[in-house]
């Protein structure tokens, strides 16, 4: 039985895993700094690439969180705007942009992991949303999930 999503998705349990991740991390890197501190880079490389990074993701997760927000609340597949780039713009911006961006500022390469356990873990629980959805919404679902990527925001080539 295909249960009903919040509007918050799986969102949380993505919180959750990369929270506890990062907070290992965070601990590791402040107990071990000579060990988890990345020093064979300046510093303000760490820093321009945080700075893009969180740059292209304030944006995209502004964007995404009003179509989502409006697509949700009128029960509507949407598949225009940031929708017609990436399935998931929020876990997108988060995943692809705003954790990397934040974790850069360290220079841990334990932090910089992050992203990899919210990829991780988002690819186990999206079934869910995707499952939901094609229930929902059917072929069109499926039609737009064969033709949009999952988490990278790029149009795919037809």
């Amino acid at each position: 039985m295909i249960r009903e999503l919040s509007k918050w998705g799986v969102g949380p349990s993505i919180i959750l895993a990369a929270g506890a991740y990062g907070t290992v991390a965070g601990l590791a890197t402040w107990f071990w700094p000579e060990v988890c501190l990345v020093s064979t880079i300046p510093y303000p490389v760490f820093q321009a690439l945080g700075i893009l990074m969180l740059a292209a993701g304030i944006p995209m997760l502004i964007a995404g969180g009003r179509a989502v927000t409006r697509a949700y609340g009128s029960d509507e597949l949407a598949t225009t705007g940031v929708l017609g780039l990436v399935r998931n713009p929020i876990y997108s911006a988060w995943i692809v942009f705003l954790i990397p961006g934040l974790v850069l500022f360290s220079r841990s390469w334990p932090l910089l992991l992050t992203p990899l356990v919210a990829y991780a873990v988002f690819k186990i629980q999206i079934r869910r949303e995707d499952e939901y959805l094609e229930h929902h919404f059917g072929d069109a679902y499926r039609k737009y999930r064969s033709e949009v990527n999952e988490l990278i925001p790029w149009k795919r080539r037809p």
